[in-house]
């Protein structure tokens, strides 16, 4: 009677400790692909906002450039259809981007603002020019720093 006692005992054990065995593995193996999927979505994500900042990023770009090109001769009136609609590309920008690509984009935007409203018939060609220039640095700055943000990595947080 011992023996079938410790038999019984014995089957039991390998049945409890084969049926732990089972669950821990498939804890770990469901663990292991939850945690892949939530990656997997925040990746996609992450490319899917990043692409969103680029293209925001190069509408004001252009925007920003063609502003200070169709003002090159003459100066702004900030009631056009154009102008209305470089605020909303300014504005986009800084609602979905980083503070360093805010602040850059404010001083391109300041500098372009202060380029399209000078009075370009004043005979001040200096004045222009200095202005100019200060809206292709602010341009060229603007644009590395969104190139930055739009072209790196994703790292799992």
């Amino acid at each position: 009677m011992d023996v079938t006692w410790v038999n019984v005992a014995d089957s039991a054990i390998k049945i409890g400790l084969g049926a732990l065995i089972t669950a821990v593995s498939g804890f770990v193996v469901l663990s292991k692909t939850q945690s892949h999927e939530k990656t997997k979505e925040g990746s996609a994500l992450f490319y899917k906002q990043q692409d969103e900042r680029k293209s925001k990023y190069v509408e004001f770009l252009s925007a920003s450039q063609s502003l200070i090109y169709q003002h090159i001769l003459y100066k702004c009136t900030f009631d056009t259809k154009e102008y209305f609609e470089y605020l909303r590309k300014y504005n986009e920008v800084q609602i979905i981007s980083p503070d360093h690509i805010q602040i850059e984009a404010s001083k391109l935007f300041d500098s372009v603002n202060n380029f399209v409203s000078l009075n370009k018939q004043s005979g001040r060609d200096d004045l222009i020019l200095e202005h100019r220039n200060i809206c292709n640095v602010n341009l060229v700055s603007f644009q590395k720093l969104a190139q930055k943000d739009s072209t790196k990595s994703y790292a799992k947080t």
